[in-house]
């Protein structure tokens, strides 16, 4: 269980590592369809990630592998502040934990609050240049480390320590641009 909750907490940060507002929007790009996978220790949770009106919605869903309990999906819809886990089990709202951070244009003070750091360092992933960004949130009581690189306010791969534990997001396709279905982002009743 503490493995599923800490799946979750990376895609809850990777989602809003991902949001980067300008004014009403949060990406660069209008829509796309990413395949990526999280990694911890010898466990990949694969997922595929859908955004429209440039992150205005946002919806990831996981394939949570539970060994020989088999597997089950957990989807997770971000629509600005609120977020909503969903799983066989039923939805819980929440609010979304970091949905002021940005990395288009940020403000000091999510600057401050975040420790956030431009690195100036720039890397190709999935052909795309990417900018470098470390920055600091918090899990309960623990300090998170994150590194991210973010292509038009999307984090395409990340790395997230705790401790001595290290967690790592990448994306390994990404159709920008992209024909979502709405129906991706509907929040079950």
């Amino acid at each position: 269980m503490k493995k599923l909750l800490l799946i979750a907490m990376v895609l809850l940060t990777t989602i809003g590592l991902t949001m980067a507002q300008e004014k009403a929007h949060r990406y660069g790009i209008k829509s796309g369809i990413a395949h990526e996978v999280t990694r911890l220790n010898e466990h990949e949770t694969p997922a595929v990630h859908y955004f429209d009106n440039y992150g205005d919605y946002e919806t990831v869903v996981q394939t949570i592998d539970m060994g020989a309990l088999g597997s089950y999906e957990s989807t997770t819809i971000v629509k600005n502040e609120k977020a909503w886990f969903v799983n066989a089990s039923g939805s819980k709202e929440f609010d979304n934990p970091v949905s002021d951070l940005t990395f288009v244009n940020p403000s000091e003070a999510m600057i401050a609050k975040y420790n956030l750091v431009d690195t100036g360092e720039e890397e190709e992933v999935l052909g795309r240049k990417c900018r470098k960004y470390t920055y600091e949130t918090t899990q309960g009581r623990k300090k998170v480390q994150n590194t991210v690189w973010v292509y038009k306010g999307i984090t395409l791969k990340s790395i997230m320590k705790i401790g001595r534990r290290e967690t790592y997001f990448e994306m390994t396709d990404f159709q920008e641009n992209a024909k979502v279905p709405a129906e991706v982002f509907n929040i079950p009743d």
